[in-house]
């Protein structure tokens, strides 16, 4: 009796063993997971104005992580206007491809620029003097 009992805790601590070993495993690649979603989300994202070959960009890069539509229209409007107390207007900011491009640069993985697209009113509406 005494010795199927040590037969069987040998048995339980061979099998607790290749359990622990599963399970550092599992918690090694998980780890790993999280520091490669957190490099991910630390890229950076510049976000540019363009009216042909002029261009304005934002004078702070975003993360990735924290890349929104709210997020980048609030620094829009820090952009100095000339005409003071007015918001800035572009229309692209309204639209599907806006949304659309937004997303590829939120699930994307690289560093990347955000070129918004602008008319000629709606590029000179911002005070560019000290650039």
């Amino acid at each position: 009796m005494d010795n199927s009992l040590g037969f069987i805790a040998d048995i339980i601590g061979i099998v607790s063993a290749v359990f622990a070993l599963f399970a550092w495993r599992e918690a090694r690649k998980i780890h790993q997971q999280l520091n490669r979603e957190q490099q991910r989300q630390n890229k950076q994202i510049q976000v540019v104005l363009r009216y042909g070959a002029e261009e304005i960009q934002l004078p702070v890069e975003l993360r990735r992580a924290e890349t929104s539509r709210g997020e980048i229209l609030g620094r829009l409007g820090m952009i100095p206007m000339k005409q003071r107390g007015s918001r800035f207007s572009l229309d692209f900011v309204y639209t599907p491809e806006f949304l659309r491009r937004l997303n590829e640069i939120i699930q994307g993985s690289e560093d990347t620029v955000l070129t918004i697209p602008c008319t000629q009113q709606e590029f000179e509406q911002f005070d560019l003097k000290g650039r």
